[in-house]
C-alpha cells in the first residue's frame, strides 16, 4: 500500500462524500496506526499489515474525545461507507481494524515476518503496477530523488529551485484523457499510470 496514493485518493473520494472533520481525522489516524504497525518481511522489505489493533484510549486521546461513544459513531460511519472493517476482541485486548484500500490493485498475501511462527497477511501490489510496481513504500512516502535537470515549467524564468523537489513534466489534456480511457472507474490506476507517463516524459527530456 502506498501512503501518498491512498491519501490522494481519500481527498478525491471526499469530493463526493460529506465527512465531518472528526471523521476525517479518524481515518487519518487509522492510516497512521496501520503504517506504524509495518512488518518487515524475510525479504528485507517493509509491508503494511492487513489487520492491526489500536486501543480505544489511543484514539480518544488523539481525537480529544471524553468517552467511547463518539469513537463508536465514527467507526460505524466508516464501516457503512466500506472504508474499514472492525472486529471487537472478546477479552480486554484492543479491537482489530482492517482498512479497505482505495487502490484496487492491492490484495492480501501471506509472508514470513521475523520470528513470527505464523504467516502474516500484508497488502501487496497485483494489478495496478503501472506507477509503483510491488514496492510497499512504508516509511518513506515520497522516495523520489530531487532532479537537477528539471524545473517547474509553470514558474517564471530563472526562479526555479532544485532544493529537494522532483517536479515532473505535466501531461497535456489529451494525454490525460487517453490514460483515463484505459482505466474507466479506477482513479487510482489512472493516477499511477499518469505518474509513470510523467516519469517517462522526464527521462525523455533529460537523456
Amino acid at each position: 500500500m502506498n501512503y501518498l496514493t491512498e491519501l490522494l485518493a481519500f481527498f478525491r473520494w471526499m469530493e463526493q462524500q460529506r465527512l465531518s472533520p472528526l471523521l476525517q481525522a479518524f481515518w487519518h489516524y487509522l492510516m497512521y496506526f496501520n503504517n506504524r504497525a509495518a512488518i518487515k518481511g524475510a525479504d528485507g522489505f517493509w509491508y503494511w499489515p492487513v489487520e492491526f489493533r489500536v486501543p480505544n484510549k489511543l484514539f480518544q486521546d488523539a481525537l480529544g474525545l471524553k468517552n467511547r461513544q463518539p469513537l463508536w459513531t465514527q467507526r460505524q460511519t466508516l464501516i457503512r461507507k466500506q472504508r474499514v472493517t472492525y472486529t471487537p476482541d472478546a477479552g480486554n485486548r484492543a479491537g482489530q481494524y482492517r482498512l479497505i484500500p482505495f487502490d484496487k490493485g492491492l490484495a492480501p498475501a501471506s509472508i514470513a515476518a521475523g520470528e513470527r511462527q505464523e504467516p502474516t497477511l500484508v497488502w501487496t501490489q497485483t494489478a495496478t503496477e503501472s506507477g509503483h510496481g510491488a514496492q510497499p513504500y512504508i516509511n518513506n512516502i515520497n522516495p523520489k530523488q530531487a532532479s537537477l535537470f528539471y524545473h517547474n515549467q509553470e514558474e517564471p524564468p530563472n526562479t526555479h529551485s532544485i532544493h529537494g523537489f522532483n517536479l515532473l513534466p505535466p501531461l497535456t489534456e489529451s494525454e490525460k484523457a487517453a490514460i483515463q480511457a484505459l482505466y474507466p472507474g479506477d482513479s487510482v490506476a489512472a493516477f499511477n499510470a499518469m505518474w509513470a507517463a510523467r516519469e517517462a516524459k522526464q527521462k525523455g527530456e533529460t537523456t
